[in-house]
């Protein structure tokens, strides 16, 4: 069983680790949450467990899911747990459903008091940094860490044909449009209302209109009323994904989408907030098997430039991706 309860993106990043363990032959499970137990696509595990994450600052799940997907998987009876989530929760989670063999990650030496801890709740713990700063590795390779000696794979697959299927299993009509990936996340970075606008603007001329897809409700209503542009608010992660998985390209911060895209193989400019370890950040967070250009946000800068800048980068993306000739 893969043990993810976080967002959309973190449960994507472990697509190339279930790709290899159900091509291993293994029967697989996941514990998602609420927010991304539609991620991947319905055939993709035998069983999927869901609970509910209690709202931000609060950490863990609410007991009412919990006891229900507690169940479920002590009557499925798992050999193994593959824990990604470094959440409390998800390693009591797994302990407490008497899995055998609970494989998860403690941070060593930098955080002792914790990895102790952690260790208790562990038949495998694996070491992985607790620094951003000292990253060098992929968040997929990280996580692909998890299944050694239960798969023959020496490294995490990039194959778009074993990948997407694992993501959508819907037929998607490709209309060939820009999408925007509309989002409150980087406002204070740079990313805000005036840097769409000039973004949408700039896409419009060099590309035609982008489809814009919104998280944010304000924001969205704010970006219509500046450009005129429809802003598409999807109920539901299917339709979200049916639309990304037939653009032409991706334009997004650092998000679910982003990891999407990398596993469908679509072209993506992602935006990274600036900061000490945004090179790392971008190392372990870009799209992992599809083209991208990584872009670092500066708040000082001016909108009109970026948006310029951000056209160039998509434009020579494009250029590259076609000449890869992409799936």
């Amino acid at each position: 069983m893969l043990v993810r309860v976080d967002g959309i993106g973190d449960a994507l990043v472990c697509a190339p680790l279930v790709a290899a363990l159900r091509d291993a032959g293994h029967t697989l499970g996941a514990l998602l949450t609420t927010r991304n137990d539609e991620a991947f696509a319905s055939k993709t595990f035998e069983r999927v467990h869901v609970v509910e994450r209690i709202a931000w600052p609060g950490h863990g799940t609410t007991p009412e899911s919990r006891t229900t997907a507690l169940a479920g998987v002590c009557a499925a009876r798992y050999d193994v747990a593959l824990i990604a989530s470094e959440e409390m929760d998800a390693l009591r989670f797994a302990r407490d459903a008497r899995i055998p063999t609970r494989r998860g990650f403690v941070n060593g030496w930098e955080k002792p008091f914790k990895t102790l801890l952690v260790s208790g709740l562990l038949s495998k713990p694996l070491v992985r940094s607790a620094s951003a700063q000292r990253v060098c590795e992929h968040e997929v390779e990280t996580l692909f860490r998890l299944g050694a000696n239960l798969h023959r794979e020496a490294a995490p697959t990039r194959d778009l044909a074993r990948l997407a299927p694992l993501v959508s299993d819907e037929s998607v009509e490709f209309h060939g449009r820009i999408v925007v990936q509309l989002s409150a996340k980087y406002e204070q970075s740079g990313l805000d209302l005036a840097a769409y606008t000039a973004l949408i603007g700039a896409l419009r001329a060099s590309f035609g209109t982008p489809f814009v897809l919104s998280d944010d409700r304000k924001l969205a209503a704010q970006l219509q009323r500046a450009t005129g542009i429809e802003v598409e608010q999807p109920h539901g992660l299917r339709p979200w994904k049916r639309w990304i998985a037939g653009a032409r390209a991706l334009v997004t911060p650092d998000s679910g989408a982003s990891h999407l895209a990398g596993m469908l193989g679509i072209p993506s400019v992602v935006a990274f907030a600036a900061g000490p370890a945004v090179a790392r950040d971008i190392v372990r967070w870009k799209p992992w098997a599809a083209p991208s250009r990584a872009l670092v946000l500066d708040p000082r800068a001016d909108r009109r430039a970026f948006a310029k800048h951000l056209c160039n980068e998509l434009d020579a993306l494009l250029g590259y991706a076609k000449a890869e000739s992409r799936p």
